[in-house]
């Protein structure tokens, strides 16, 4: 019974006049239309794995009814992992934490398998610079922490720096509301489906405000998206430890 309607994603820019005549050097207008269509496609990607981060009264928001984020998906589809951590953990304690769970975690994984571990910068720093119990590194690179969580590779995303939550789970007085900082999305993106009707293909247009001597441009798309196979992602967050 899941199901998701489309919704339109688009990106405005725009140019004067005066600057499109003094540029020579280039098709700055070319160049623009390209720069569009790659933001276009970071929306999306941004939308699918954590949501645009708009609040709810945006006009732009984008619906997340229609691009499910990972972060934020049912757990039937996404799995949570919650990491516990402590105000007086060090960096490499609560690294060693997030490589764990990943680990213990993959059992519950039941996706395509062609892995993609998405993080941020600040976590795959703290877990290249951890050490063993004489100072050598334990990690040389990416690819040696890729190959030991059992993925096929890790991508950095700035946006997902400083992304929290607050949870709520149980009812009534029984109900505990928590925080959690994402850290981590493991998932073959596979398994997330994009689709759209025949009005959804990418479309540009452009136009010229006299007014203000400025030609306008805009680029969008119409689509919807969703994990379409059960338990196809894991998501791991930090969370306060209690005590």
């Amino acid at each position: 019974r899941r199901s998701v309607a489309p919704t339109t994603i688009y990106k405005k820019q725009k140019l004067d006049r005066d600057d499109i005549l003094d540029i020579t050097d280039f098709d700055v207008v070319v160049w623009l239309k390209t720069e569009m269509r790659m933001m276009l496609n970071e929306e999306i990607a941004r939308a699918a794995l954590i949501g645009d981060g708009r609040s709810g009264a945006s006009n732009d928001k984008i619906s997340e009814e229609a691009i499910i984020p990972i972060w934020k998906d049912d757990s039937l589809f996404t799995i949570p992992v919650r990491v516990e951590v402590r105000n007086n953990n060090t960096r490499d304690q609560k690294a060693e934490a997030i490589l764990e769970a990943i680990i213990r975690a993959r059992k519950e994984y039941k996706g395509s398998g062609n892995l993609t571990w998405f993080t941020t910068e600040d976590m795959l720093t703290d877990i290249l610079l951890m050490k063993d119990g004489i100072g050598n590194r334990i990690y040389k690179n990416a690819a040696e922490v890729a190959q030991f969580v059992r993925v096929n590779r890790i991508v950095t995303v700035p946006v997902m720096e400083n992304q929290s939550r607050t949870v709520t789970t149980g009812e009534g007085a029984s109900a505990v509301t928590e925080t959690r900082n994402l850290v981590g999305i493991i998932v073959d993106m596979v398994d997330y489906s994009f689709g759209s009707d025949k009005g959804g293909a990418v479309s540009m247009f452009d136009d010229f405000d006299i007014d203000f001597n400025q030609y306008k441009y805009l680029i969008e798309t119409r689509i919807s998206g969703a994990l379409v196979k059960p338990k196809s992602a894991l998501v791991f967050e930090y969370m306060q430890a209690a005590g």
